[in-house]
């Protein structure tokens, strides 16, 4: 047997350091620059209760499964499905979706890197008041040019590989760990001075009333399937990031209570967030507007219109900057493992072997914006005489995305459940899981065989335009 007899020589120091490790990785940009409207624009708190539900049907079992793979065989995902497809006589093509998440987590880094560059810019920027008293057209043309600088963005990018590169060509223990347990807790700080700071400006009320109240009159039909997205995508679910983390947790630990506590504090600092960003924005006389780059178009107009803009709104940045390294640290460890034990080398080599071709790839995403920004890339799907184009005239950056958020992502989830739920024994997820109570494994065990699957398999059909 492969569970509980290959312990790793190096285990998370204790439940609490492996709870704040797994909260940083979930805290992404996508938390600060569309959550805040997302929530406000489909009911505020009619949302965050079916966000909520879904957190628990969709995320819950979901994070707990990648926690146990990871435990039970002490290896990544590639590896540990291809054992345990092994030992229980499956097919030997399970490890295939432990590669696709791989490539689903490169392709999201090369990406996010860049993004998370533009963070990082900001927060000298606007530190150094770049943006005091700008108009919003100025701030905007402002932005657009940053773009369109290939050079500009290139140094932010390149600074951001190193940053993380820096971090993961540690050992984990005065790596990653020591790191996270700096970070994650810098950035509550920052949070809690960043609520401070709204509390006391004209837009709290309104906030609070825009996010946490249940305003009926703005839910539609689409509402539950944006609900069910965010509560995929916001746990860092099928990149196998989970799964490695899962692989350093000590047997003793109850997976569901740890996952429990990650999913509430997730939530909350979403919320929290939420009402910070749109406490600013209304109280600038703005309305917030979903989108993408809302942080780089509409915030240094706030902040530069402020007291003391500037330096919260260089701390604003800098929290930023710190949930998007957190987050690629995150991706970019499961890749270091897989990297490892595949060309049997050193963690300093295979961390800068990764963080090169990230940073390689990434010109991609920083050319879409200037080089390539008049052209496009289009797929067609066939079904019969039927075509069904799913990218149309889209950007080398939004091409990125699309394929690894929205297709290989949820996929990958899709299958981990399949296997969790229908290939491996019932015996051996009871004792994975570290349940005490069985009856709560049973509702976990139906969860994860029956509606998991059915609700990833929504977020893949939305995801490609089928669903709406």
């Amino acid at each position: 047997m492969l569970t509980h007899n290959n312990k790793p020589k190096f285990l998370w120091r204790n439940p609490t350091t492996f709870i704040v490790i797994s909260v940083g990785a979930t805290l992404s940009l996508k938390d600060f620059l569309t959550f805040p409207v997302v929530a406000g624009e489909n009911g505020g708190g009619a949302f965050l209760l079916l966000y909520t539900f879904f957190l628990l049907v969709l995320g819950l079992p979901l994070l707990m499964s990648e926690f146990m793979l990871g435990r039970l065989t002490r290896k990544n995902l590639v590896d540990g499905l291809d054992n345990l497809a092994a030992e229980h006589n499956a097919s030997i093509y399970w490890k295939l979706i432990g590669m696709l998440a791989l490539i689903a987590g490169f392709l999201i880094l090369s990406s996010y890197s860049v993004v998370s560059g533009w963070s990082l810019a900001y927060v000298f920027k606007t530190g150094l008041g770049v943006y005091t008293g700008a108009t919003p057209d100025g701030v905007n043309a402002l932005f657009k040019g940053f773009q369109s600088n290939s050079e500009a963005m290139m140094l932010w990018h390149t600074l951001f590989v190193i940053v993380i590169v820096a971090i993961g060509s540690r050992d984990l223990k005065n790596g990653l760990q020591k790191i996270f347990m700096i970070l994650v807790p810098v950035m509550v700080i920052l949070l809690f001075i960043g609520l401070i700071y709204a509390f006391y400006s004209s837009g709290m009320q309104q906030s609070i009333e825009y996010i946490l109240y249940p305003d009926w009159s703005r839910v539609d039909s689409s509402m539950p399937l944006l609900a069910l997205q965010r509560a995929f995508f916001t746990l860092a679910l099928g990149l196998g990031v989970m799964v490695i983390y899962g692989a350093y947790l000590d047997d003793d630990v109850s997976i569901g209570y740890v996952s429990v506590q990650i999913i509430v504090i997730d939530l909350l600092f979403s919320i929290f967030t939420g009402l910070a960003i749109n406490a600013l924005v209304f109280s600038a006389n703005l309305q917030p507007v979903l989108d993408d780059e809302l942080a780089f178009r509409v915030l240094p107009v706030i902040f530069g219109s402020f007291q003391y803009g500037n330096l919260f709104g260089a701390l604003f940045y800098l929290l930023l900057t710190l949930a998007a390294v957190t987050t690629a640290v995150a991706i970019q460890e499961a890749l270091i493992t897989c990297y490892k034990l595949k060309f049997r080398t050193n963690r300093l080599r295979a961390a800068t072997s990764i963080g090169f071709f990230i940073w390689l790839f990434g010109l991609g995403t920083i050319f879409s914006y200037s080089l390539w920004n008049d052209s496009g890339f289009t797929m067609t799907l066939y079904f019969g005489e039927d075509a069904y184009r799913v990218i149309n005239q889209a950007g080398f950056h939004d091409v990125i995305i699309y394929l690894s958020s929205h297709i290989i992502q949820p996929l990958v989830a899709l299958f981990l459940a399949l296997f969790v739920g229908w290939v491996l024994p019932r015996s051996v997820t009871f004792k994975g899981l570290n349940i005490a109570d069985r009856k709560l494994f049973e509702v976990w065990n139906f969860t994860i065989r029956y509606i998991t699957p059915i609700l990833v398999f929504i977020v893949i059909l939305s995801t490609l335009g089928l669903v709406e």
